[in-house]
């Protein structure tokens, strides 16, 4: 079972961070892939996992953020807001993230993600 709770992750890059969104690229010691990203409901940081194939179909422009978010392999996810910290379980809650609805290259259209090695 994958769940994403924010104190088991390594931080891996920012991937945009701008006054829209701020998306993350985290991984765990076991080396599988998660990523943050802001969420508009309920509001707040949604962490969840991500498959290597997936991720590249988001950085090739082929899916947007919220599919991105919805294929996820987490059976949880943490959320996180001024307020609280809650691990819900993605049956029982239905999240939307912001600027979920654009891909890649419309998230970065102004400022263009730094490729990196």
């Amino acid at each position: 079972m994958v769940v994403a709770e924010r104190k088991n992750l390594i931080p891996v890059k920012v991937l945009i961070s701008n006054s829209f969104i701020h998306l993350e690229l985290f991984e765990n010691t076991d080396g599988y892939l998660f990523l943050s990203s802001d969420s508009s409901k309920p509001v707040g940081t949604v962490y969840y996992a991500t498959t290597p194939s997936l991720f590249c179909m988001f950085l090739e422009d082929q899916i947007s953020l919220q599919v991105l978010f919805d294929k996820s392999p987490s059976l949880f996810v943490e959320l996180n807001n001024e307020n609280k910290t809650v691990l819900y379980s993605r049956k029982d809650i239905e999240i939307e993230l912001k600027c979920g609805d654009k891909t890649i290259k419309q998230l970065t259209e102004n400022s263009p993600m730094e490729i990196w090695q």
